[in-house]
């Protein structure tokens, strides 16, 4: 846990510092060690809360996006159950940031739980994830930039493809290896800032549909109440086109690399 009572008010973990769990009552350790997120802890193995995880620099890092007073919350039902959200926004959103494996019925009960949640996946757990995503992206739309691949295409999408609320998985920013399919050609896929990449629910067609949004565009739908804004089409083609060029040289009475590409996102748009 990120946060104890010490004296009555809330307080991270700090070396020499003693708290007490702002729920249950009980006394919390401070855990202040070299290789972990400094961390509150039950005393003990016991831990009031059965959905619980250690967290990374990852979990951490999304955590301080938002206010304190955001961070942490118990969220209580009807029946008087209760589990710390790990933001839940003035609006009462929940947001779940998500690393470590989750079992899929444990998934469905925190989804009925918290029933108006989004999740957020970190994509850099596994070392396949990434590759495997971009290695299938295919597009479908430009504006905003939509994709497909396979619902059944690596584990990502195995263990979230039937969640009931929206789930954004975070890749970090863009590298060399991120790929975007048009048509037949593979091309260099580069943002220059983070993206989130929202799934959709699953087509009966047995493809699962994906749409690009800013870090920065999900943090103000949040914390601002702002519409989530998708990508233009036009922040990907850019990059596309550079790397068509450097792929495919003019040819003999034909057209250029570039050209080529622009036909087809002339023809892609026209479908939509």
């Amino acid at each position: 846990m990120k946060f104890a009572l010490v004296e009555g008010k809330r307080r991270e973990a700090q070396p020499s510092l003693s708290g007490k769990c702002p729920v249950c009552g009980d006394a919390m350790i401070a855990r202040c060690g070299k290789h972990k997120v400094r961390h509150w802890a039950h005393r003990g193995t016991r831990n009031c809360d059965p959905w619980w995880e250690p967290e990374t620099e990852w979990h951490r890092a999304w955590k301080n996006q938002f206010p304190r007073e955001w961070q942490e919350v118990p969220h209580r039902s009807e029946d008087g159950e209760w589990h710390f959200a790990d933001v839940k926004t003035e609006s009462g959103i929940v947001i779940e940031f998500q690393h470590s494996p989750l079992r899929r019925d444990e998934r469905e009960s925190r989804e009925i739980f918290y029933q108006r949640m989004v999740w957020v996946v970190n994509g850099l757990r596994r070392v396949r994830d990434r590759a495997q995503f971009f290695a299938s992206l295919a597009v479908v739309r430009f504006k905003p930039l939509t994709v497909s691949l396979p619902s059944n295409e690596g584990a990502l999408l195995r263990d979230w493809g039937a969640s009931r609320v929206p789930v954004y998985f975070d890749f970090g920013v863009s590298e060399p290896g991120d790929t975007l399919r048009i048509g037949p050609t593979a091309l260099s896929l580069r943002f220059d800032t983070p993206i989130l990449w929202r799934l959709n629910p699953c087509s009966p067609n047995g493809r699962a549909y994906l749409s690009a949004v800013e870090k920065t565009s999900f943090l103000d739908a949040h914390l601002k109440g702002q519409r989530l804004k998708g990508i233009d089409w036009s922040a990907a083609a850019v990059e596309c086109a550079r790397s068509l060029l450097a792929q495919q040289g003019p040819q003999p009475g034909g057209l250029t690399g570039f050209e080529r590409f622009m036909a087809m996102e002339r023809r892609t748009r026209r479908r939509f």
